[in-house]
């Protein structure tokens, strides 16, 4: 297994992983998430900015899972210190494929992506249901820093 950076050509796979993404989510969230196709030009503006890549986890050619990340700065609101971070918006190892590393192996090699980048931290945001995630990214030094709650009207 190989992990690089995605190029355009390799939009087709990742839009097969989103979809697999995206249903997992409706799963563990069917109130607020529903399984679609994701945006073919977010996919392509994400690979070609600066400031965000798709890396890409390969297999034999294949595409068996991807975490997309974007470089942020916390808000300017006069109590907050300034950080610029690795923002880690999605990540998805294909149903075949997980519990292989692969999953740690993208996330290391995120780490890798801010350290280069000379970033504060990563972070990312998980449903509280995909216990899975949760303790993979426990695994390996993510802490939990807020809850978002919702109250239904």
């Amino acid at each position: 297994m190989e992990i690089k950076i995605a190029t355009l050509d390799a939009i087709p796979q990742i839009e097969v992983l989103y979809q697999e993404l995206f249903l997992e989510m409706s799963i563990l969230q069917p109130k607020y998430i529903r399984p679609t196709k994701q945006d073919v030009n977010f996919i392509r503006f994400t690979i070609i900015e600066e400031d965000s890549d798709i890396l890409i986890a390969e297999k034999d050619q294949e595409i068996v899972g991807f975490l997309l990340l974007k470089e942020m700065t916390t808000p300017r609101y006069t109590c907050m210190v300034e950080y610029r971070y690795a923002f880690i918006i999605d990540v998805i190892v294909g149903k075949r494929y997980q519990s292989k590393g692969i999953g740690t192996a993208l996330l290391l090699e995120a780490k890798k992506w801010a350290d280069t980048r000379k970033l504060d931290y990563l972070e990312l945001n998980v449903l509280s249901g995909n216990k899975g995630a949760i303790a993979i990214y426990e695994k390996l030094g993510f802490q939990d820093m807020n809850h978002t709650m919702r109250f239904e009207l």
